[in-house]
């Protein structure tokens, strides 16, 4: 017997499997999707087994095969999960040992390397025992079922959405449309239970699962038992639990971030990505994939249906439906019937020129007030972290920055330090400027720790939860805070875009936005797309039960197309331009694009690889072929990150061009010394 073994090296070099002969005494233990320690280059290394043929091929019978050394454990994924790691490593420009590990259980690669030491000194592979872990107290690993909620009854919209969803005669990808509170979960719920009826498994995604207890709480009560869960915020052993009770079909529903589109289903029928527009869904270190291409591929192989749902579906999955390629599906009406709230748009400049200098408008002190009177609660977002963005000398100029990375440090005011966002340095605030000796040094901008300290100025008494990257940096921190806002009779929730993801409190009358112009004047593409989903989902936290809502957005620039869409809670407003924009441009969806990031600790070598690699991109058949366009080399906007210099190369080809598998074949043919990093990111994103 013959078995095909993918090497479990980051290496572009081995994208292909070797073939090894399977000795007699381990034929009968061995299957696809194990573990296996082979030699390759002289090295005792580790593999995983993903084709077994009974007889060599024409290409094996040239040499002789060396022997699997030894059988370690398994099986971790099928012969499906390995077409679609192919397809991952093409499409991504990946190793396809990355690609593959990403259907293995969290943790399994460290145990690996265990038997692997075990076997090199001993001659025998075994793997380490796993110790049984206390289980976790955390919100979402509760499995109770609650008898008393049962399927609600459906309005005419739900109803329409969910026979769309079950038809699978149409084998198209669905946009649900649904504006915020318009019973989109209700609706996955029970979709979810035909799957489950039909005899199908069922995957939800969720964008960041400790930040939408809520809808985490409601598929645990609906199902129980047959529900696992599947996050960063489980131990090892905890993730591992829930996997093995997925692979065996103990659990036929999946809940979970990006990575729970990997889990072992039995049997698939359905995939739901909530929030589809949301950046999480987008994997930031290789195979830089995004949640939303790879689901889509994986409902080919499998013949399930797949559910994009958002109030804001992103431009991409608008596209596809304007193309054909998706169905779309509106839920327009909130289901308990109420109004979306009614938006009032605050310009900055004329509240600064007529001297109103406080980082809250007139307009939002005395709604805030209102609520504060009627003991009901609000909102508050702003998205930036610490007290000030910068410190700056006033009479030289001087603004401190972090040494590894070339940005500026941001004040932090409960510990008076300096922190830099990138590489997270911190650093004591200087006595006096560094540059120029003065002791006037002033702090500017603003972030939420500076609106907290104006708050409690404004309101003393009253309760405030602040919810962002510093107070949620504990395990279960997200979950205790939302808890304590909700149990409170009366409060204010402030925090960065955390805030604005799928939380239902029916008692929040008021949102306020500081600052949308933080959002909306990012340098990137995507700005004003991001900036308007951010705007419109926090916009939606208001008035979802009986009470009526109110938003007060704040910003220095009021005729923004952004702002105006969710002033008027349309986002053809904003869409129409960014059409425009993106076709006379050349970006996505009209464009496939991809960003490839040269980095390294000496400047001169990155620069000279750089032009070395724009080189050979140039010479690509496969590029010339799609009709490519690059742009670069040049330095990265953030040009240096933890001590590296950074440049990139951008790459420009008509929609849905393969430039991933093209940039792959030219970094195969490319010699770099190891001190040199290249990352492939297709369909970034951000291009910082």
């Amino acid at each position: 017997m013959i078995a095909q073994v993918v090497i479990s090296l980051a290496a572009r070099a081995l994208d292909a499997p070797f073939s090894y002969e399977v000795p007699q005494d381990l034929i009968a233990d061995i299957a696809i999707g194990d573990a296996a320690i082979v030699e390759l280059g002289g090295k005792k290394v580790l593999g995983f087994i993903v084709a077994l043929r009974e007889s060599a091929d024409v290409l094996d019978v040239d040499f002789e095969l060396k022997p699997l050394l030894a059988h370690i454990s398994g099986p971790y994924f099928t012969n499906q999960s390995y077409e679609l790691a192919i397809w991952i490593a093409h499409y991504y420009a990946a190793p396809l040992s990355e690609a593959l590990k990403l259907f293995l259980p969290t943790g399994l690669m460290s145990r690996l390397k265990k038997a692997l030491a075990n076997y090199s000194n001993t001659g025998e592979a075994k793997m380490p025992v796993r110790r049984p872990r206390k289980s976790s107290e955390h919100h979402d690993v509760a499995s109770d079922r609650d008898p008393h909620l049962r399927p609600g009854k459906l309005t005419l919209g739900q109803e329409k959405a969910l026979a769309a969803v079950c038809d699978t005669k149409k084998g198209k990808p669905l946009v649900l449309e649904g504006v915020t509170g318009s019973g989109k979960t209700e609706v996955y719920l029970q979709a979810i239970e035909a799957a489950r009826k039909s005899g199908k498994s069922a995957i939800m995604l969720v964008p960041e699962i400790s930040l939408t207890p809520q809808t985490v709480g409601r598929i645990r009560s609906r199902f129980g038992d047959d529900v696992a869960v599947l996050h960063s915020g489980l131990s090892d052993g905890e993730r591992y639990t829930q996997w093995e009770k997925v692979r065996t079909g103990e659990c036929g529903v999946v809940v979970g971030a990006r990575s729970a589109l990997f889990a072992p289903v039995v049997n698939l029928g359905l995939v739901i990505i909530d929030e589809e527009h949301d950046g999480s869904y987008k994997q930031n270190n290789s195979p830089r994939y995004h949640a939303r291409e790879v689901a889509e591929k994986l409902c080919t192989l499998t013949g399930a249906c797949l559910v994009l749902g958002s109030a804001t579906p992103s431009l991409e999955a608008l596209h596809a439906a304007e193309t054909g390629r998706y169905e779309l599906v509106k839920l327009p009406e909130r289901v308990n019937g109420q109004p979306l709230p009614q938006v009032e748009i605050v310009d900055l400049r004329r509240e600064f020129g007529e001297g109103h200098k406080s980082m809250f408008s007139r307009k939002l002190l005395g709604a805030l007030r209102k609520v504060q009177s009627r003991e009901k609660k609000a909102i508050l977002l702003l998205n930036r972290r610490g007290f000030a963005n910068f410190v700056l000398c006033r009479e030289c100029g001087y603004v401190p920055g972090c040494e590894a990375c070339s940005v500026s440090l941001t004040y932090h005011a409960p510990q008076n330090h300096l922190r830099c966002h990138q590489c997270n340095c911190i650093q004591p605030v200087p006595a006096q400027c560094p540059s120029c000796n003065s002791p006037y040094l002033r702090q500017f901008g603003g972030g939420v720790q500076r609106v907290e300290q104006e708050f409690r100025e404004h309101f003393p008494d009253w309760p405030l939860v602040r919810m962002d990257a510093d107070t949620t940096s504990t395990r279960g921190a997200h979950a205790a805070l939302l808890e304590e806002f909700s149990n409170n009779r009366t409060g204010v929730l402030l925090g960065t875009q955390m805030v604005a993801k799928g939380h239902d409190f029916p008692d929040v009358t008021l949102v306020g936005v500081i600052n949308a112009d933080v959002t909306l004047n990012l340098p990137d593409f995507r700005a004003s797309e991001r900036g308007y989903q951010l705007l419109e989902q926090v916009a939606g936290r208001a008035g979802r039960a009986d009470l009526t809502g109110e938003v007060i957005i704040q910003t220095y620039n009021p005729e923004n197309s952004a702002c105006r869409a969710v002033k008027a809670h349309d986002s053809e407003i904003l869409m129409s331009n960014e059409r425009i924009m993106r076709k006379a441009f050349g970006y996505p969806p009209y464009a496939a694009l991809c960003n490839i990031v040269i980095s390294g600790i000496d400047e001169l070598k990155v620069k000279k690889f750089s032009e070395r690699l724009t080189e050979a991109l140039r010479a690509s058949k496969n590029l010339r072929t799609m009709k490519a366009t690059l742009m670069g080399p040049a330095p990265c906007m953030l040009s240096r990150k933890a001590r590296s210099y950074r440049y990139h190369i951008m790459i420009k080809a008509g929609p849905g061009a393969q430039i991933g598998s093209a940039v792959q074949e030219v970094l195969k043919g490319l010699s770099k010394t190891a001190d040199i990093k290249v990352a492939v990111d297709v369909n970034p994103t951000d291009t910082f």
